[in-house]
């Protein structure tokens, strides 16, 4: 390829498209009731774009990994076909996709970036993440915006409709946006860190308010040990009296959020009055986990008791009786939900590009935001197998690229 200047702006674009399809899918769920296919086939026309680059420039473990993904798709809708019939095809097919856009964007993406081809910048990742609280944090500020939850708990989403991934983009982009912070000038960074910290806690949700404190407390340890290293005790102390006076604010401010008032809400429907009541595992379930460990039981139980195609190519995740085809209810866990609705061959087959591309190498932010993806894919699905996560992973798995200052 001769000219290949348009990659990175093309790249560019389409990953700061994807909050506008997110909101168009959100009003269009909220109005009609129902998504947008089109919006899909745009996210998965940018994967194609991305697949073709790679094809074209020679990447024969693209190709090698397609070739083989092929063959457990074809696979898995012959068992789904068997077990359940013609019908599901398109119900399987999309979640199919969905699942499996993470792997494929990464593989492509980090050979166009070990080719030089497309520089990942923090600055640009910065951009993106306060583009993306603009539209949760403004409607928010004049009640424009929809509610985190349907009942009992309090929250706004923005413009957005879940919950779990907006959260968990303000999660996992918390290290980039933070070590971005000091690049900024003084009303830059008050602002950008104001509508970052209303967007972590209008939400009502735990876990980008809990990232936040793993983030920070990260970051507070480790330029503790090397301002303690190189002996620099003004700065140790003035770091140290200011992360005082901040937690100080915080806390006082706390009381006042939806993330404060949801914690309220839960513990006093559990009937939880002290930190004993909590330590059972019905209460830790739903409190902690959201009853994600019941539909794993729930989940596990449909697993053992399928035949052995299923086992090895996947549950599905359409649930289908007399009259109706619905989804099973997932279990927000995204590794047990990629092996138990994949199966073992689908759980292979996902992680198998990480082997041998994946890499820690980079800047602390990289390391600290790529150790989120996989805490929070463990406690709160959406991280990889959503394409609106995942891809923003993508990008942050393949920041070794980044131009070194």
């Amino acid at each position: 390829m001769k000219n290949t200047s348009w990659i990175s702006k093309v790249i560019w674009f389409l990953l700061f498209l994807n909050p506008i399809l997110d909101i168009i899918t959100s009003f269009s769920l909220h109005i009609y009731g129902q998504s947008m296919p089109i919006i899909l086939g745009i996210k998965f026309g940018f994967l194609i774009l991305l697949g073709y680059l790679n094809f074209k420039l020679g990447n024969k473990s693209a190709s090698l990994y397609v070739l083989l993904l092929s063959i457990y798709f074809c696979s898995f809708f012959g068992v789904m076909y068997y077990e359940k019939g013609l019908d599901v095809f398109l119900f399987e097919a999309q979640n199919l996709f969905r699942t499996f856009y993470f792997p494929l964007f990464f593989l492509f993406l980090s050979f166009l970036v070990q080719k030089k081809l497309f520089l990942i910048e923090e600055k640009y990742l910065f951009y993106f993440l306060i583009f993306s609280l603009f539209f949760l944090v403004v409607p928010e500020i004049f009640q424009l915006g929809f509610d985190s939850y349907a009942h009992s708990k309090i929250g706004g989403v923005g413009w957005f409709y879940s919950t779990n991934e907006i959260s968990g983009i303000l999660a996992i982009l918390g290290p980039i946006f933070l070590a971005y912070l000091k690049n900024l000038k003084g009303w830059q960074k008050i602002l950008s860190f104001f509508f970052y910290s209303m967007g972590i806690l209008v939400l009502g949700t735990k876990v980008p308010v809990l990232t936040f404190f793993i983030t920070l407390s990260i970051y507070f340890f480790f330029f503790l040990y090397h301002l303690w290293k190189e002996k620099k005790w003004k700065k140790l102390g003035a770091m140290i009296s200011f992360c005082i006076v901040g937690l100080y604010s915080l806390f006082l401010f706390m009381p006042f959020t939806s993330f404060y008032q949801n914690i309220k809400i839960h513990l006093n429907f559990l009937e939880i009055h002290q930190f004993q009541d909590l330590l059972t595992y019905e209460h830790i379930d739903h409190f902690i986990f959201s009853e994600r460990l019941s539909f794993l039981e729930n989940t596990h139980e449909i697993y053992q008791n399928s035949s052995l195609p299923m086992k090895l190519f996947g549950l599905g995740v359409a649930k289908k009786d007399a009259f109706s085809i619905e989804s099973y209810k997932m279990v927000e866990m995204d590794y047990f939900d990629l092996f138990y609705h994949y199966g073992v061959f689908g759980f292979f087959f996902f992680f198998l590009p990480f082997w041998k591309h994946f890499s820690w190498r980079g800047k602390i932010e990289k390391k600290i935001s790529i150790f989120l993806v996989f805490l929070l894919a463990f406690f709160s699905g959406h991280i990889l197998l959503s394409p609106s996560v995942s891809m923003v992973s993508g990008f942050l798995f393949c920041l070794e690229g980044e131009k070194k200052k």
